[in-house]
């Protein structure tokens, strides 16, 4: 389980007449956000499900038809189970497809800077492998790590550790960069101090873990533990 940025779905768009459609934009422009519409979707009862760029994310709104308000449906109570659908549906869809996008991007994080990344072998040969990223004082981070033994029966894992949550985290992440070495056994032992609650991280160098935090950051991922699975 972990903290989502999106809940998402996508429909087909519906065309919208433009006074609508400016009506949108004012809305977006009066509270100040700087982003612009990409699609609408008329979902009947008098909404429309909205898809607004903010900051190269996709981002889902319902929106009264005159587009005077607009909100996010995550606490949303419907009389009609096919207008619940079509709003689930389109959330799943959106989802699907912004994770798609920053799946790729991450990937290439990992690529770009693999001198950084933690890699497990898989105990048979296996083409498939699972991306995982993980600040070691995330909860759910550290139930992901427990698991490691049991993801390597089938899978290759490549991990990387971030400094999302708090300074101490970016120690944490800090200390795991310096003490990373070319021994699949040593990192894990390594790892199992770095994840432990108790843990004093020392005070290091935490440059190259901002800098790895940041990229991360960039793609969109905003959750941990983030994990792609191939």
């Amino acid at each position: 389980m972990k903290t989502k940025i999106f809940l998402a779905g996508i429909l087909c768009a519906c065309a919208m007449n433009a006074a609508d459609m400016a009506s949108l934009q004012k809305t977006l422009d009066e509270n100040k956000l700087k982003a612009n519409i990409l699609e609408v979707q008329e979902l009947g009862s008098g909404l429309d499900m909205v898809i607004v760029n903010i900051n190269d994310q996709q981002v889902p709104f319902l929106a009264t038809q005159d587009g005077k308000l607009m909100f996010q449906p995550e606490t949303l109570l419907v009389q009609s189970p096919a207008l619940r659908t079509s709003i689930d549906s389109f959330y799943e869809k959106l989802y699907k497809k912004e994770k798609a996008k920053i799946d790729n991007k991450l990937k290439s994080v990992f690529k770009k800077q693999y001198d950084k990344v933690f890699t497990f072998k898989a105990k048979k040969s296996t083409n498939k492998t699972i991306y995982i990223v993980s600040d070691p004082n995330c909860p759910y981070c550290k139930q992901e790590f427990a698991m490691l033994d049991k993801r390597l029966e089938d899978a290759n894992v490549e991990l990387l550790i971030v400094g999302f949550l708090s300074e101490d985290s970016m120690l944490r992440a800090a200390n795991a960069l310096k003490e990373k070495t070319a021994s699949q056994v040593s990192n894990f032992k390594m790892l199992q101090k770095i994840y432990y609650a108790d843990y004093k991280a020392p005070k290091v160098d935490t440059e190259s873990a901002r800098e790895l935090t940041e990229s991360v950051i960039q793609t969109g991922a905003r959750s941990v533990p983030y994990i792609i699975e191939e």
